[in-house]
């Protein structure tokens, strides 16, 4: 009753609940839950009619708030992660032929560790579209609704539609079940690469389930190429999707789809611009950030929770003859994937980093449950215990992803967004042939969160909030004296600031926090520069020469 008191709490507080929490709350429902699940279970002819019409209404509303989700992500003139805004705008600097990554001791501070295939992505949808915040997010969300249709049609293809409507409502909980900060919930279909990584995971695992040999072949080979360009360790979660393409088409179809896969993650770095020695080089150094002991606990939390409904197919499978038909074929896809969920809790445990980095392997939680509903006998797959686990999952699941999303909602709808735009549009009007850059005041950064904005009608992008952070936590000097030089000369004649705020006085979000620019940069900034004008929401400081 504590665990729910302190649930309950939180909630009328407007807190989020933070994944230690959910993982109890689920143990203290599923336990307060088992005699009402005994007697739901001795009467459940009788509710049948009544049960199974509403729970398809409440699992279309749970796939409807997703959607919703969705749709409106990108009409909202506002970023969920200060980090989407370098992916917006490196993308458009690539398509204005700029380098992706520049040299680490170079005056622009924007090199991030996302790999090139995010980039060459974007940059697509912007040349496509108006280059705007709009524009930049349509790639995510395309990739968010295509991982849960996948997802759908996949269930559906064992199941049938009615588990496969019942099984997506869920697996769209888990993607937004992400309770470290409200920005998390938007993690599958953000503008950052967890999206794409996402989409490409469950396309890979997708085809090699469904598509004929080829097509598994090219379609597995080219997802993991693109993913592995994303994230070098993306291989982790293509492990147990090649050992389903072994058991289909024997060992000779891996030696072809990695062959195919590696010249796929190496493709972009052919194109001038994107230079792998330079990523190289910052990779190695973002190495330097080091582990944080209590994300990795945090990470398998979040993978167990999420876990669960498999856990509850296996566990009701280990008490029927299912389970001895089902464990020969699945046990290697079985080893591989909790190998490489413990590796990758490790490795994406550097300072910064966060649960979203476990998302991918989600469908393949998802593929192991539906293998073993598929060997099951449907009278055998409900219980009393499994009802009360069932009911218990979805109650705190349910709660994790309100107390987040209410948050990120309210956070949403009262950021100034388009009137932000609409300021900077009318100020980069009245000055035109100026060089404008949006600089970071104090405290917050969400009046520096619309600067792409202003790269995207062409002015010069040389600081980057989310790549000064990693630069300042792997031990860079994130202001050299290149850029340094850059503000000496004005390089950039006029920096925006958020109205009232004192420059520069921003703290990175990576412990230890610590001030993001330097006392140097800040004193040359004001050696430099001088407030000589304000807008509705900004403050311009023009080059004193």
């Amino acid at each position: 009753m504590q665990i729910l008191k302190a649930i309950i709490q939180a909630i009328s507080e407007g807190k989020r609940l933070e994944i230690e929490l959910v993982f109890q709350s689920f143990f203290a429902l599923f336990l307060i839950g088992l005699i009402p699940a005994f007697v739901i279970f001795k009467f459940r002819n009788q509710f049948n009619r009544i049960i199974h019409p509403i729970l398809l209404i409440l699992a279309s509303l749970i796939l409807v708030n997703y959607l919703g989700l969705v749709i409106l992500y990108p009409t909202w003139a506002d970023y969920a992660d200060p980090a989407e805004a370098n992916v917006a705008i490196v993308s458009w600097l690539f398509r204005s032929g700029q380098p992706i990554y520049p040299y680490l001791n170079a005056a622009e501070r924007y090199i991030n560790n996302y790999g090139a295939f995010s980039y060459v992505i974007q940059s697509v949808f912007l040349s496509l579209l108006t280059p705007s915040i709009f524009s930049s997010k349509v790639a995510g969300c395309l990739a968010g609704f295509s991982s849960l249709s996948l997802i759908f049609l996949l269930i559906r293809h064992q199941l049938g539609w009615k588990i496969a409507i019942y099984g997506s409502a869920i697996v769209s909980l888990c993607f937004l079940a992400q309770t470290s900060a409200s920005g998390l919930l938007t993690s599958s279909f953000w503008v950052r690469p967890d999206a794409l990584l996402l989409f490409f995971t469950v396309l890979g695992l997708f085809l090699t389930v469904r598509g004929r040999k080829w097509t598994a072949i090219l379609g597995s080979a080219i997802a993991l190429g693109i993913s592995t360009n994303l994230k070098i360790t993306a291989f982790l979660h293509f492990v147990p999707i090649y050992v389903l393409l072994v058991y289909r088409f024997r060992f000779a179809s891996i030696l072809i789809s990695s062959s195919i896969a590696l010249l796929t993650t190496i493709l972009p770095y052919l194109i001038p611009q994107i230079s792998f020695t330079n990523y190289w080089t910052w990779l190695q150094q973002v190495r330097l950030k080091g582990i944080n002991p209590e994300q990795i606990p945090k990470n398998l939390l979040w993978t167990g929770f999420v876990g669960v409904p498999t856990a509850i197919a296996f566990l009701q499978s280990v008490l029927t003859d299912s389970f001895k038909r089902w464990l020969p074929k699945n046990l290697l896809f079985c080893i591989t994937l909790i190998i490489g969920i413990v590796i990758n809790a490790v490795i994406s445990s550097t300072r910064g980093a966060l649960e979203n980095n476990m998302l991918p392997f989600v469908p393949l939680l998802v593929y192991l449950a539906i293998e073993l509903f598929r060997q099951a006998k449907p009278s055998k797959i409900l219980t009393p215990v499994s009802l009360s686990a069932v009911i218990a999952f979805m109650l705190s699941i349910g709660l994790a992803v309100y107390s987040t999303e209410v948050k990120f909602i309210d956070r949403m709808l009262t950021a100034p967004g388009h009137q932000a735009i609409a300021d900077l549009n009318q100020f980069m009007a009245a000055n035109p042939n100026r060089t404008i850059g949006m600089g970071y005041g104090a405290v917050s950064y969400q009046l520096s969160t619309y600067r792409p904005q202003l790269v995207f009608k062409g002015n010069p992008y040389l600081l980057d909030s989310a790549s000064l952070m990693e630069m300042q936590a792997s031990g860079l000097n994130n202001t050299p004296e290149s850029t340094l030089n850059a503000m000496r000369t004005c390089q950039t004649e006029i920096w925006l600031l958020p109205k009232g705020k004192p420059p520069f006085q921003v703290y990175s979000y990576y412990p230890p926090l610590q001030k993001l620019f330097s006392d140097e940069f800040r004193k040359i900034f004001a050696e430099n520069y001088d407030r000589q004008f304000s807008t509705k929401f900004y403050d311009a400081w023009f080059c004193k020469r």
